[in-house]
């Protein structure tokens, strides 16, 4: 040793006995700071569930896949000072790899003491991950809170319908499903944009098809086009008005999406929800790729729009995508029905093929868009 550690009072045994144990000092040395430090640096994983016995973190475990997060750093030990505050929601969620913003129900409601989170992604896959939030979050919340609902894109509230005719009514609560024991209601969105230049082999199978008119303009002799469809000024250019005729035959047709697997089997079939020749104007109804559109008679493009419903596929994974024209329902299939099983729908002509990759859920609305050009 480079100094006595003992006081100047000691007798001869004291330092022949401090004299004898120098040399061990110097091995055990190492191992005095590895003690003193095992729990709070690397400790060994058979170190874990004692760690967690002893911070009193073991309502955490089922929800919480690595144990290192919650004592490498003292980690467990502040979210139990944070409980009941949104810095442990926060923390919680965290260890899950998410993070959500709060938003507390109105203290006039009857649940006034519950809560929603709005998620930053979508979470990777409903099971088990929504089990997981749902098991974080609500040891982080006050005791006297609930969760309600979680939210990625599709948010839909419910209408203030009370004392009406609208009240008990569909529009009296909010978008969700819930899929857990619990019951939170989970509410995601997804949006798969697809722009899409009509090709003259799709054109002519659907029926619509001018073939780009040269130096003397459209030939009105030859098209099969009801007048009432030309809108467009006469002073365009004859491609315009290609373009305005072929943009209108979309208006008012009965259009699907349809999704297949990587089998190419056909999964199901989407009623398409709006079906509109559009122009690109500032604050439009509709939006692709940031761009908005308004639907307006003349339009040279035309916007589709499908999107499903919670629960009409899950568990699967579509491969892609593809509009369906002239399709027919098969019989006793009613006309107002949005989705449609394999077999359901007969006949018509794919166009706008689109190679995706969508592992559907049934806490997912996955909505399509399509911009159809000319």
């Amino acid at each position: 040793m480079d100094a006595s550690l003992l006081p100047n009072s000691s007798g001869l045994f004291e330092k022949a006995m401090e004299s004898a144990l120098e040399p061990r000092w110097d091995a055990f040395g190492d191992a005095v700071a590895t003690i003193r430090t095992a729990k709070l640096v690397s400790p060994p994983p058979s170190f874990l569930p004692y760690l967690v016995y002893e911070y009193g973190l073991g309502e955490l475990t089922p929800y919480v896949p690595n144990l290192y997060a919650l004592i490498v750093g003292r980690e467990g030990i502040n979210w139990q000072r944070l409980r009941g505050t949104p810095a442990a929601v926060e923390k919680g969620l965290g260890w899950l790899g998410y993070t959500a913003e709060m938003e507390d129900a109105w203290a006039g409601r009857t649940y006034w003491n519950s809560t929603q989170i709005h998620f930053a992604t979508l979470p990777i896959a409903d099971h088990p991950d929504l089990e997981r939030i749902e098991g974080v979050v609500t040891l982080s919340l006050p005791k006297r809170s609930q969760l309600r609902r979680g939210v990625y894109q599709h948010d839909v509230r419910a209408l203030e319908a009370d004392r009406s005719r609208a009240d008990c009514s569909m529009f009296d609560g909010s978008s969700g499903v819930a899929v857990t024991e619990q019951g939170t209601l989970w509410s995601f969105g997804r949006t798969t944009e697809i722009e899409h230049v009509l090709t003259e082999a799709e054109g002519m199978a659907i029926g619509n098809w001018i073939a780009i008119p040269e130096d003397e303009g459209l030939q009105w002799s030859t098209m099969q086009y009801p007048w009432v469809t030309a809108t467009f000024s006469w002073a365009a250019n004859a491609a315009t008005q290609r373009r305005a005729l072929m943009a209108a035959w979309f208006e008012g047709r009965e259009l699907y999406a349809t999704l297949r697997g990587g089998d190419g089997e056909i999964m199901g079939h989407r009623r398409c929800r709006a079906v509109w020749p559009s122009v690109q104007q500032f604050n439009g109804c509709y939006s692709v790729a940031g761009v908005s559109y308004q639907p307006m008679t003349g339009a040279t493009r035309v916007y589709i729009e499908a999107m499903t419903d919670f629960g009409n596929a899950a568990e699967v994974t579509a491969a892609s995508v593809e509009l369906t024209i002239g399709a027919v329902r098969a019989a006793g299939i009613p006309a107002g029905r949005l989705w449609l099983e394999p077999g359901n729908l007969t006949g018509g002509h794919a166009i706008a093929s689109t190679p995706v990759s969508l592992p559907l859920r049934a806490t997912v609305r996955e909505q399509f868009k399509f911009l159809m050009r000319f």
